[in-house]
């Protein structure tokens, strides 16, 4: 007859409740892992376009040594529209000439200006959030 030593069953007691409170109470979760209960969410901006104002026209009533411009468009059909700026292409760099609320634009300048550079123009539709759109160009500007 086998007889079992007293301290191999005491550990195999041991042993035997540890095991048993491990499955009844579960293991402890390490300090970094966590649960994150989380949910796919889609999300759709739209953006609306903001219009040109159609391509303006440009005439020039000259007299003499002076010319008057007079440049028209037609509205842009974006809400809140504030405002168009008129911009020169003179030769070959960029000017602002002005910034209007209505659908005409008016100045003089010197014919010189017209015989000697190409001189076209473009309109910006302006809108109080920041958003502008510039036309395409006006034909070249000659003294009618």
């Amino acid at each position: 007859m086998n007889t079992v030593r007293r301290p191999s069953l005491v550990r195999r007691a041991v042993v035997l409740l540890l095991l048993t409170a491990s499955l009844v109470f579960g293991a402890a979760l390490p300090s970094w892992a966590s649960y994150v209960d989380s949910a796919a969410v889609q999300t759709t901006v739209s953006t609306a376009t903001l219009d040109v104002p159609g391509i303006p026209t440009a005439r020039a009533t000259c007299s003499g040594g002076s010319a008057t411009i007079t440049v028209n468009w037609n509205a842009s059909t974006a809400p809140r529209v504030s405002g168009y700026r008129v911009r020169l292409w003179l030769g070959n760099a960029w000017q602002d000439v002005g910034t209007v609320t209505g659908l005409t634009w008016t100045g003089s300048t010197s014919t010189a200006y017209l015989t000697n550079y190409v001189m076209t123009f473009t309109v910006w539709t302006q809108t109080p959030y920041g958003w502008t759109a510039e036309s395409a160009h006006t034909a070249q500007v000659f003294c009618s």
